[in-house]
C-alpha cells in the first residue's frame, strides 16, 4: 500500500471517528483527544492531517456529501447519463433520496448541529453553500427534461432539496409515518410553476 493511500485511509479513519463523536455529543463538546481516541491513534497525530478541529468537520462535510454523491452516481448514472430522464426515473432519484438521506437518523442529528454551526461560522456556511448549489446543479439537470427553461429548473430543484433537508429535521420531531413521504413530484412540481412553464410529456 502507498503512502499516499494510507494517508487517504488515515484521513477516512479519523472523519468517521468525528461522525462517531458527533452521534453522541455536540462539536464544541468534542475535543481532538476525542475524535483521536474514537479513531484509535494519537491525537498529536491528527494535527498531521488536520490543521485544527474545525477543518476535521470541514472536511467530514465533503466527506459526507462525496459519499452521498457516489451513492448516488452508482446507482442513477446508466439511466440518466445521455439520456431523456422518464418521470418514473426521476420520482425513484427523489424517493432515494427522501429514503435514504433525508431519512437517515444519524445524518438528520448530525446535519441538524451543522445546519446551526453554519448560522455562526462563515467556514461552515460556505461550504454547506457551495455542496447545495453542486447538488442543486445536478436536480436541475433532471429538473430540466420537465420545465421550459433552466432558471425554472435551478428554483425547483433547490426547492426540492429544501423540502428533502426539511423532512430530514422534522425527522428528528416526528416519527415517519408522521409525514407525508409517498408524494408524486411530477404533480407537485406542475403545481408550484405556470402551466406553461411545465413540458407535457
Amino acid at each position: 500500500m502507498t503512502q499516499k493511500m494510507v494517508r487517504s485511509e488515515r484521513r477516512i479513519q479519523i472523519l468517521q471517528a468525528l461522525h462517531e463523536c458527533l452521534k453522541e455529543k455536540p462539536f464544541h463538546q468534542t475535543s481532538i483527544k476525542d475524535i483521536a481516541n474514537k479513531a484509535g491513534v494519537n491525537h498529536g497525530l491528527l494535527h498531521y492531517y488536520f490543521e485544527n478541529k474545525e477543518d476535521i468537520l470541514l472536511q467530514y462535510i465533503d466527506y459526507i456529501f462525496d459519499k452521498y454523491l457516489a451513492i448516488y452516481t452508482e446507482r442513477f448514472n446508466l439511466e440518466i447519463t445521455n439520456a431523456t430522464v422518464t418521470n418514473e426515473t426521476f420520482s425513484e432519484v427523489c424517493r432515494w433520496l427522501l429514503n435514504e438521506v433525508s431519512f437517515n437518523p444519524e445524518l438528520a442529528r448530525i446535519f441538524t448541529e451543522i445546519w446551526s454551526l453554519a448560522i455562526y461560522n462563515r467556514k461552515v456556511m460556505r461550504k454547506l453553500k457551495d455542496h447545495y448549489r453542486q447538488w442543486k446543479n445536478g436536480m436541475s439537470a433532471l429538473v430540466e427534461n420537465f420545465v421550459s427553461d433552466k432558471k425554472t429548473a435551478d428554483r425547483l430543484s433547490l426547492t426540492l432539496i429544501a423540502l428533502a433537508e426539511g423532512m430530514s429535521l422534522f425527522s428528528i420531531f416526528f416519527r415517519r409515518s408522521d409525514l407525508c413521504t409517498d408524494l408524486d413530484y411530477q404533480v407537485m412540481m406542475q403545481s408550484m410553476v405556470p402551466a406553461n412553464g411545465i413540458k407535457i410529456s
